[in-house]
Order: structure tokens, then C-alpha cells, then sequence
């Protein structure tokens, strides 16, 4: 090897440990759960308060759309006959911002990404339920396409340290179905929250919700585990949880939302958080939420499988919980169910408004 080629920064840097390697690329590559995220500097909606009226981004509702764009399903109505003679004329397919550069390429050029994804796109793929802006994009992917070897360690390293989060139960069942097998497994670190769920007599959709749970089940090398506590509402979705059993779980924790009256004593600022709803959220313990934890990680639980009526307790005390300041611990709790303490550790007490009765036979 000459002169020129050992001063070479790539070689010099594949000359380093694997350990100082897997440091570097997190950098590039690993970031803060996605609900801890602010917004860009300019970003126009960094004053607003995430809604689900998610709406996707289509070019009729862009000013002077007609002169710019055409697609040959959706428009606009002046070119619809005409389209294959406006491309010729200078229009313009409308691809949307909001798709993603590493999404599979689209087959038809002459389609606008929303008729494109709405017709030919190989599914299941993962579709945002609320996107209020793209300051939460992902950046620097591009290193795991340098060669094999970078992608091989920066895939590990991006893999198995990231918080992969989802406000929607069936856009995580889409992500992980569409993920190849071995990166799949290196999955460490899964947040689930529902802010938008507020369809609890909607059986079909707690059906569904119930159904992309079972995914969790491939994840065989899933650590820390983040729910939303209204998981535990509803038979069919707690009954899922049961079913889950990953022996390798290190932590469990079932969160609510912070209640905005809980922030009135604090000195706000500017909404600058993209999910600036859930940043706040906190930790619910004890009753119901500790025999699911130690269920979900394989634990014995010295108590009868639960009731309905543990179901009802469970309503009770959450909007109790969302009602009730004194039920709140000060500050973001970071206190997680840890495998070798024992109940009395792991959680508070909370009154009276639910306890885990082993006696309990209704």
C-alpha cells in the first residue's frame, strides 16, 4: 500500500476499532425520540398545535396549480384529455414534499404522487396519520450507501439506537412489515403513542389497532418499550398486549399526555416542539399497567388474569389521571419497570381509585 493511499481518510478511518466506528456514525445517524424534536428555524408552523386534520399535500391546492402542473388522472380539468401534449408545453408532474427520497421509485411518470400512491403503489407501505411539517425528516441516511461495509455498521448502529416512534398502531404494522428480516431483529427501541385515538366505540378500529400489535412479537431484540396508556382501555387491545412476550425487554413504561393546566404554573414559551402535546407526557404506575409490563417482558405474575372489570378500573383511574393534578409526578419521570425489582421499587401507589386485587374473582 503507498503513501498516497495509507494517508487516505476512508482507510484511516477503517483502521479505527469497530467500537470508535459505531460512535462516529452515531452522530450522523441517531437522534432524540421524535416527540422530543423542535421545529426548524422557519418554519411556519412552529407556532401551531398538531391536529389530526392531516391533510395530504396535492397541487390543486397550490396557487396557479393549473399553469404548472398536470397529472394524467387527477388534473387539472383544463389539460386532463390533453396530458400527454402539456408535458410537451412545459407542466410538470406534482411530486409531493412530503414523499420521501428513499421510497421505491414510481413506475408511472405521469402520475401525481398522491394518484401514483393511491393506485400502483406496492403495498402495505407507511402513511402518516398527522405530519405537521418535514422538521422531523430523517437526515444523513446517505451514509449507509457509501459501500457494503458502511452500510453494514452504520445500518447496525442506526438500527439498534434509534427510537423508532408511531401515533398509529397500523403505519407501524406497514414500517415493520416492509423492513427486511435481519434489520428488523436489531431493533431495540419502540415508542407508540395514540394522541389522535379518541374512536373507543369504533370496533373495527380497535380491532385493527389490536391486530398491528402482534408485531411487536418479531422484534426479537426490542429493549425499551414506550406506550400509550390508552392501550390499556379497551379488551382487545390489552388482551394483545398480553399476548406479547418479549423475554429480552428491559423497560415498559405506559405514558398519558400531560394536561395543559399542568403547564399554566410553568413559564411558557413558544410552541417550538413538533408533537409539543406529547413532550410533556408522563408516566402512569401501578394497577392495571404493572400486570401488563410484566406480562409484555415475560415475567411471573402472581395474579389471576385480568376482568372487565379491571378494563373499567383502568378507564377510571386514566381519566382520573387526565382530570386530576395530584395524581401527576413533578417534572418528566424517566422511573421504568427494571426486570430485578421488585413491585414495591418499581411503582408508587397510586389511591384507591385502582388496586390490583389477587383476591379479586369477578
Amino acid at each position: 500500500m503507498d503513501e498516497r493511499q495509507q494517508s487516505h481518510l476512508g482507510t484511516r478511518f477503517h483502521a479505527l476499532p469497530p467500537e470508535l466506528r459505531a460512535h462516529v456514525f452515531s452522530f450522523l445517524l441517531v437522534r432524540p425520540v421524535k416527540w422530543e424534536l423542535r421545529h426548524l428555524e422557519g418554519c411556519e408552523q412552529s407556532a401551531a398545535i398538531t391536529t389530526s386534520d392531516y391533510t395530504r399535500p396535492s397541487h390543486h391546492s397550490l396557487p396557479d396549480s393549473d399553469n404548472i402542473y398536470v397529472c394524467a388522472e387527477c388534473g387539472p380539468t383544463s389539460h386532463e384529455r390533453n396530458w400527454r401534449y402539456a408535458f410537451t408545453r412545459g407542466f410538470e408532474v406534482y411530486v409531493s414534499p412530503w414523499r420521501s427520497k428513499w421510497a421505491p421509485a414510481q413506475t408511472n411518470p405521469y402520475l401525481c404522487t398522491n394518484c401514483y400512491d393511491d393506485r400502483w403503489r406496492t403495498r402495505p407501505f407507511p402513511q402518516p396519520t398527522n405530519l405537521p411539517c418535514l422538521c422531523a425528516r430523517r437526515l444523513n441516511l446517505e451514509t449507509r450507501l457509501v459501500c457494503r461495509q458502511w452500510n453494514k455498521e452504520a445500518s447496525t448502529v442506526f438500527f439498534s439506537e434509534n427510537t423508532f416512534a408511531f401515533d398509529d398502531c397500523i403505519s407501524m404494522g406497514n414500517f415493520f412489515s416492509a423492513m427486511p428480516q435481519h434489520w428488523k431483529t436489531r431493533i431495540a427501541k419502540v415508542s407508540i403513542l395514540l394522541p389522535f385515538w379518541t374512536n373507543a366505540g369504533d370496533s373495527t378500529d380497535i380491532f385493527l389497532l389490536a391486530r398491528s400489535l402482534s408485531v411487536l412479537n418479531e422484534l426479537t431484540w426490542l429493549q425499551n418499550l414506550e406506550l400509550d396508556a390508552k392501550l390499556l382501555n379497551e379488551e382487545l387491545t390489552a388482551s394483545a398486549l398480553l399476548n406479547c412476550s418479549i423475554a429480552g425487554l428491559r423497560k415498559v413504561r405506559f405514558v398519558v399526555e400531560c394536561p395543559y393546566k399542568e403547564l399554566l404554573w410553568r413559564k411558557m414559551g413558544p410552541p417550538t416542539y413538533v408533537w409539543g402535546e406529547l413532550r410533556g407526557r408522563h408516566l402512569l404506575k401501578g394497577g392495571f399497567s404493572e400486570y401488563v409490563t410484566r406480562s409484555v417482558k415475560s415475567q411471573s405474575i402472581n395474579a389471576p388474569i385480568f376482568h372487565k372489570t379491571d378494563i373499567e378500573r383502568q378507564k377510571h383511574l386514566y381519566n382520573s389521571v387526565q382530570s386530576d393534578a395530584q395524581l401527576w409526578e413533578t417534572g418528566l419521570s424517566q422511573c421504568v419497570t427494571d426486570c430485578h425489582s421488585s413491585a414495591s421499587d418499581d411503582f408508587y401507589e397510586l389511591p384507591h381509585l385502582f388496586r390490583l386485587d389477587s383476591s379479586s374473582t369477578d
